[in-house]
């Protein structure tokens, strides 16, 4: 006939049951918390690649003036990616063709588009003195990665005129981002931005000289 257990015996067998139920929880807790840890940090190391790849996809231009405002040198902002050729659209009224450059100089030259700029103030009976913002397609080849791709962004051109003495001076002022990725036909977008726009040209800061 077999012993029954005395009462502190039963005692220690639930304390040591219970201690272990709970070993097991903590275990099991553990490696939950670990299991969260490894799984936000590869979820967060997936968003920073993600995160690189699409900023090395992405390109976008800054503009230096040279030339006391006769031209705006163009390069990436990204210096992982190099420049082939480019394309630039321009308002029709300003200029009525493309014009394109190779790598060798990435530039907009105030030639191009000076003699179109001033027929449009003068259209406009613009103030003697003023800025304006110049709608501008850009097409670029470029090399990023050892892959070739393909930008179509719209971009402003800032430039600003005073008097001379015969007719307007006008100066290149800058660059800026407008719209990225753009499809279809560059040449009417470009128009109806520059129609949309058109007043902003005729903003002035006096009638004198800057």
């Amino acid at each position: 006939m077999s012993e029954t257990p005395d009462p502190p015996a039963r005692k220690r067998n639930r304390f040591w049951l219970n201690l272990g139920e709970a070993t097991a929880v903590l275990a099991v807790v553990i490696a939950g918390l670990n299991y969260w840890d490894s799984h936000r940090e590869r979820s967060e190391a997936a968003r920073q690649t993600s995160a690189e790849q699409a900023a090395r996809t992405v390109l976008v231009l800054k503009g230096q003036v040279q030339n006391g405002g006769g031209r705006l040198g163009l390069e990436p902002v990204s210096a992982g990616q190099v420049i082939q050729s480019q394309r630039y659209l321009f308002p029709a009224s300003v200029l009525d063709h493309p014009q394109e450059v190779v790598a060798a100089s990435p530039q907009i030259d105030l030639a191009w588009i000076a003699p179109g700029l001033i027929r449009q103030l003068d259209a406009r009976r613009a103030k003697a003195t003023g800025e304006g913002l110049l709608p501008v397609a850009i097409v670029t080849t470029y090399v990023e990665d050892g892959q070739k791709r393909t930008d179509r962004s719209l971009y402003d051109v800032g430039y600003a005129w005073r008097p001379r003495l015969f007719g307007r001076q006008i100066r290149l002022r800058g660059l800026s981002l407008d719209q990225r990725g753009m499809a279809g036909d560059l040449q009417a977008k470009v128009d109806r931005q520059w129609s949309a726009g058109q007043p902003q040209a005729g903003i002035g800061s006096g009638d004198g000289p800057t």
